[in-house]
């Protein structure tokens, strides 16, 4: 008896946890894009305020911000400095081919992609522009995201924790 009893505890912690990891995928998608606004943000404030090149912002940044952007910014303001001829996006696109597929998710890296495509422009008024653009639309999948964990963490959690219950009673 004792055996059905320690099989099902391991069902319903099964479930329940599978559930949590799905909850938790969402969790961080949003957590990523946080992430990426509060770079933007940095990024928006040196440019309109301190008139820094990008190369020393992108460093600075690196130091603030934690992994995967870190070394990502890092590596793209050692290659500015580099001055290889290359532009800002070509560098940044080639940097972002390089981060492993783990490290963020496809949400996440589809926007730092973008935010690479806003550092085109020419002048710090049209790039502060850009990149204010960028922010909405970043403030906008924020919350849609938001949104929509809201509606299924709930879901996801009663169906797996029903998924629970069902197995124990069929199996057991």
């Amino acid at each position: 008896m004792w055996q059905k009893f320690i099989a099902g505890t391991c069902v319903m912690t099964g479930a329940v946890g599978f559930g949590l990891a799905l909850c938790g995928e969402l969790g961080s998608e949003i957590a990523h894009l946080k992430k990426q606004k509060e770079l933007l943000l940095y990024i928006i404030g040196e440019i309109t305020y301190l008139h820094r090149p990008i190369a020393e912002i992108l460093h600075i940044a690196a130091e603030r911000i934690g992994e995967p952007y870190a070394t990502f910014l890092m590596d793209t303001s050692e290659q500015l400095d580099a001055r290889s001829g290359r532009t800002l996006s070509e560098i940044w696109r080639a940097n972002l081919a390089l981060i492993e597929k783990d490290a963020m998710p496809k949400e996440s890296l589809y926007y730092m992609e973008r935010m690479g495509a806003c550092f085109g422009c020419e002048g710090d008024k049209m790039q502060v522009e850009r990149l204010c653009l960028f922010e909405r639309e970043l403030d906008e999948k924020i919350a849609a995201l938001s949104i929509k964990r809201r509606e299924n963490s709930r879901l996801i959690n009663a169906l797996s924790t029903l998924t629970g219950v069902l197995c124990i009673v069929l199996f057991l």
